[in-house]
């Protein structure tokens, strides 16, 4: 999948529930107050030692932390989910070592081959002394590609292999009819995050566009390239990517999950282009041709000969080359992993080279993350803690079911199908109960290099995935593995899932009061509950169908309440620049709403501790970050700041004020006319 489509298909946690708003649409001074000033450094706030909790939460409950805590220089970010990622990480890779010495790679089971390809990945000698010989042939047969009709005549090939072409395919439920499969066809995936960095409006775009020319050239001179040559190629490459970049999606646009949406059938397919067959290239790849293709970004394919035509062949042949030696070094030699990783550090910030266990890890996990997932559930993860947070996500729904019952501006109708969405939830929590078939085809043969291994294995892998084109959609197939620290909602399957690298202390710890626990995971699980009830989840019914089930008048309410998100976030600064409001009012949204939904189950405890909720809901987001990672993140992701969703959130619930005593004047208050809810 490509990454931008999983963003949209997968709305993870990088965020939580859902909100609304009895909100004003102006701003008194205090909710302005709130809103701007929650963000400030605690030296900003306060001279004292002691930061206020009624002027700066996040920072008051987080002060030891911060103050304690360095970010190691190869890494962008830590806290919170990244930091169970990372203890995920050396779990797993110490089991690979310790299976590793006692032969159990020598069983032709799921886990013996992933043993074997961990021992190929982690023998970095014989990765230092092949270097580059193992693609020399791919290298030879672009270089042999003299024309835009031969390349089309490889394609096949060329895409099976993971080369560099002009599309890239995903296959996501029909958004019309859910118990299907459609194919979803868009531009490549460009290297740099967002389109924003190859705009020539953006101050830092030449910046980062020759950081990105020069790893390429210096990638193209190790294998073999004159300087002089390689300077050309990679400068023909960014050319290439910086125009058909420019005719895709923004951030704010793949937002709305919608967008991607735009069903044509083989002959409107067809008729974008002239100058290459889309009709052959779709039945070459998938093997028939299918009743309709969803064309993700229009505007890409309404310009797509404009870039795709014989006189734009050398820039187009030089960006396979370039592109190609990009994606094939993190599989080589580390003098290749290191020269292929200078932009993705210069763009977040990141000092140093991450570390070889790391990069090694990533290699193992990408080719058998199920079988990864499943193994490091079965042995760290306990079914007592599944059937815990199971009883945690159903209470969750039920106090959920009761708000959409009793909340007074949605009409019976609406509220009927509301719940029905609800009721077809589907739960899944920790781990599948079994690995998908395709996992027992995954071979690794030990007399093969790494990266053709890599291969083989990623062929069968796409080979599965078009198989299931003609076949109905599994809302039971778990769409992340369980060693993944996140947790998701998926719109077009109406399915959220709970990974059980995510079920850890701080968000989950059975030792910690019931409080703590729902101001830690319950207010997760109800934020992907209120994923549901997103602007983009409230498009789809209960099992996934793109479907309008509000009444004309109950949705006018819910969009008045879904800019109150927009128009409050939007006043927020951070790092010197506002929120956008609306990249992120689907997160926000969710953000509020679990903290609600949570809140509320807290106060049936029978000893809740409203102190403890809240300071667990600050303690689960606590970060430290990279300047540039975190401004990188304002630019491209749904969710709001760290801080931002910490204080602002609490902000918005009124049971924050009578706990920690805020009132007005505190630089935590919020007026209650300009509180935001949804329910």
């Amino acid at each position: 999948m490509m990454k931008k489509i999983k963003k949209l298909g997968l709305i993870t946690l990088g965020a939580a529930v859902m909100i609304s708003a009895s909100a004003c649409t102006s701003a008194s001074n205090n909710e302005v107050k709130a809103t701007e000033e929650v963000t400030k450094k605690p030296n900003e706030t306060n001279e004292a030692s002691t930061i206020r909790l009624q002027d700066d939460f996040y920072d008051a409950v987080n002060e030891k932390w911060l103050a304690s805590t360095e970010l190691p220089a190869d890494k962008v970010v830590i806290g919170g989910l990244i930091d169970l990622d990372t203890n995920v990480k050396k779990l797993v890779t110490a089991d690979w070592v310790k299976m590793a010495a006692e032969g159990r790679d020598k069983t032709d089971d799921e886990i013996g081959n992933m043993v074997k390809f961990y021992k190929l990945a982690a023998d970095r000698e014989k990765l230092n002394k092949e270097g580059y010989e193992v693609i020399k042939p791919d290298i030879e047969k672009i270089k042999s590609i003299k024309s835009l009709a031969d390349f089309a005549k490889n394609q096949k090939d060329l895409y099976l292999k993971g080369l560099g072409l002009p599309f890239s395919f995903t296959l996501l439920s029909d958004m019309k009819d859910a118990t299907k499969h459609a194919l979803y066809f868009e531009a490549p995936v460009p290297t740099m995050p967002d389109k924003s960095y190859y705009a020539p409006e953006n101050p830092q775009s030449e910046i980062f566009l020759g950081l990105y020319k020069k790893m390429l050239s210096d990638l193209l001179v190790m294998v073999g390239e004159t300087q002089q040559e390689a300077d050309r190629i990679a400068g023909e490459a960014v050319d290439f990517e910086k125009e058909f970049v420019l005719n895709t999606l923004s951030p704010a646009e793949y937002s709305n999950i919608v967008s991607i949406y735009n069903p044509k059938t083989i002959k409107e397919l067809k008729a974008y282009s002239k100058n290459i067959d889309l009709e052959k290239f779709v039945v070459d790849v998938v093997g028939n041709v299918p009743e309709r293709i969803s064309v993700i970004s229009v505007k890409y394919f309404e310009n797509l000969d404009k870039m795709i035509n014989e006189e734009n062949w050398g820039k187009i042949k030089s960006w396979t080359y370039a592109n190609f030696v990009l994606k094939s070094a993190p599989l080589l030699s580390d003098d290749f992993v290191k020269t292929s990783t200078q932009l993705s550090r210069a763009l977040g910030g990141q000092e140093k080279v991450e570390a070889t266990d790391d990069t090694v890890y990533k290699i193992v996990n990408a080719a058998f993350k199920d079988v990864v997932g499943k193994y490091y559930a079965e042995t760290y993860f306990g079914a007592e803690a599944k059937k815990d947070v199971t009883n945690m996500v159903e209470s969750m729904i039920g106090i959920y079911k009761d708000k959409l019952v009793k909340n007074d501006w949605m009409s019976e109708e609406t509220k009927k199908a509301a719940i029905k969405k609800l009721d077809n939830m589907k739960i899944h929590v920790g781990y599948p109960d079994k690995l998908e078939d395709m996992y027992s085809l995954l071979k690794v043969d030990e007399t093969k290099s790494l990266l053709e291994n890599n291969r083989s294995l990623q062929t069968i892998k796409t080979k599965n995935d078009f198989a299931k084109f003609d076949q109905p959609v599994d809302r039971d197939e778990w769409r992340m593995s369980a060693n993944t620290a996140n947790m998701t909602y998926q719109p077009l399957t109406n399915t959220i899932t709970f990974p059980a690298a995510s079920l850890q202390a701080p968000f989950y710890d059975k030792n910690q009061s019931a409080s703590e626990n729902y101001g830690g995971i319950g207010a997760v699980i109800a934020h992907e509950i209120s994923h549901g009830f997103d602007p983009n989840g409230a498009k789809y019914d209960e099992v996934g169908n793109l479907v309008n089930w509000w009444t004309e008048e109950d949705y006018k309410k819910y969009e008045e309440k879904g800019q109150a998100f927009i128009d409050q976030y939007s006043k927020v600064e951070y790092l010197g620049q506002k929120i956008n409001g609306k990249q992120t009012v689907t997160e926000n949204i969710s953000d509020i709403g679990g903290l609600m939904v949570a809140l509320e189950a807290t106060k049936q405890l029978p000893d809740a501790n409203l102190k403890e909720f809240y300071q667990s809901w600050a303690t689960i987001w606590r970060q430290k970050a990279s300047a540039a990672f975190e401004q990188l993140l304002l630019t491209i992701d749904a969710h709001s700041p760290n801080k931002v969703r910490v204080n602002v959130g609490v902000a918005n619930t009124d049971d924050f004020y009578s706990t920690f005593n805020v009132k007005e004047g505190d630089a935590m208050y919020i007026a209650p006319e300009n509180r935001v809810s949804l329910w």
